[in-house]
């Protein structure tokens, strides 16, 4: 009997060793992968910055059109794989905005050089491209410095520290325990604030028009306003100031206070003018029992007994539940699509449970509304102008966040619905948009 305890116990510290082992290769394994891809990602970022640089030195002296659209179309191609390499990268928590911005902004003129050159029209600022060339150049110069001095020698993955540079938010880590190049890489964000226009405005900024203004209000009249706001959606409960936040759009946040109710209604004002610039509620939708039509007229009244302007209802969408609505002001018979207004609607009982206007209050502006193109013209320039099956003006923003008056029409090809934006100015095609079926 001892002996064959003794066996059983060699044969379990056998399987044991065994075990370790190949869980020790296995994590070697395991650990070499990443690190050779990490490696392989923060070199590649190297050398397609470095070939950004060249490109955009280039573009500064060539003069032939021809050679000029070759090069940005490299250019385009090298941002689309320096933005790659940034995601394949362990930045969890970085904050890398002034580098993303600028390869966003070189995207964004790329893509400007190619419509204008199709278009005749003027090219992009020297100006603009010596800015971009020297931020540009000061990134690749650091990056290269960096890999020079580290690239043979740092490891992304150290297991001592593997949660570091993985798992946990590399921005709660201490500069001085980050990993040598992702600590490099901080250093060239920081960097570029010597350049004063490093700060791009993002996406989201630009769509976001002039911040809302107007006279400053107190909490109590940011309660007031709420209550004016929600009307029916709040009757019987009491609301209050949970939040005042600063910053560029000054806010109130104004919550329903109920002792029942697990979902209250948080509503957010701006502290000047007053703006109610959304409004949530969490409650969820487990069933759907009131049809589209029945929904979009309650949310159309919901508008109307708020005092909004003519608003066209362009898009509705269900999901979870809830039916998401999109509404455009209608200005002398011209839809303006900049200022969207959103709504949810529950499809249980018809609830509004969501409302978003920034975008109508910051984009709010005095319109020249007159086409210079006749309809017959624009219809002239479509390509399937037989199978326009609506028609009208509206203003849309181009890529480059302008406002542009546009004919839009609705063409019918077979299965699918398209809707062409032609330029009510000048007759070029501005915008194709495919509409889902939904």
């Amino acid at each position: 009997m001892q002996r064959l305890k003794n066996l059983l116990l060699l044969i379990s510290i056998l399987a044991l060793i065994i075990f370790s082992l190949t869980q020790f290769y296995t994590r070697q394994a395991y650990q070499q992968q990443l690190e050779a891809n990490y490696q392989r990602a923060f070199r590649e970022l190297t050398v397609h910055i470095n070939g950004i640089e060249e490109e955009l030195a280039k573009i500064q002296v060539v003069n032939s059109v021809e050679l000029q659209a070759e090069i940005w179309a490299n250019i385009l191609r090298l941002v689309y794989s320096a933005q790659a390499n940034l995601g394949q990268l362990p930045l969890n928590g970085l904050n890398l905005s002034r580098i993303e911005h600028l390869l966003a902004s070189i995207q964004d003129k790329t893509v400007d050089f190619t419509r204008r050159n199709i278009r005749n029209e003027t090219q992009v600022e020297e100006t603009t491209l010596t800015e971009l060339y020297l931020q540009v150049k000061y990134v690749n110069s650091e990056l290269q410095k960096q890999l020079a001095e580290k690239g043979q020698t740092a490891n992304w993955v150290n297991w001592k520290n593997f949660l570091q540079t993985s798992m946990l938010r590399s921005s709660n880590i201490e500069p001085g325990r980050r990993h040598p190049l992702m600590h490099s890489l901080v250093m060239v964000e920081d960097g570029m604030q010597r350049f004063s226009n490093s700060d791009f405005p993002s996406e989201t900024d630009r769509l976001q028009g002039t911040l809302p203004r107007g006279e400053l209000i107190s909490p109590q009249e940011a309660v007031a306003i709420a209550e004016q706001f929600l009307q029916e959606l709040a009757a019987g409960k009491k609301l209050q100031v949970v939040n005042e936040s600063a910053g560029s759009l000054p806010t109130f946040t104004v919550q329903t206070v109920t002792e029942k109710d697990p979902y209250p209604i948080t509503i957010e004002i701006a502290k000047y003018g007053g703006h109610v610039l959304w409004m949530t509620n969490g409650r969820i939708v487990s069933q759907s029992e009131l049809d589209r039509d029945t929904l979009i007229g309650l949310a159309q009244d919901f508008l109307a007994r708020r005092n909004f302007p003519e608003m066209r209802l362009v898009n509705a969408s269900s999901r979870l539940n809830r039916l998401f609505l999109d509404f455009v002001p209608v200005e002398d018979q011209v839809l303006i699509y900049p200022q969207q207004l959103k709504l949810q609607v529950a499809e249980d009982n018809g609830q509004i449970l969501g409302f978003q206007g920034q975008a109508y209050y910051g984009l709010q502006a005095s319109r020249e509304l007159s086409p210079q193109l006749t309809l017959a013209e624009a219809r002239a320039k479509v390509k399937q102008s037989e199978n326009i099956q609506a028609e009208h003006l509206a203003v849309i923003l181009n890529p480059s966040f302008e406002e542009v008056l546009t004919y839009e029409f609705r063409v019918n090809q077979e299965p699918e619905e398209f809707l062409v934006y032609i330029n009510a100015k000048n007759g070029h095609e501005e915008k194709v948009s495919r509409l889902h079926s939904r």
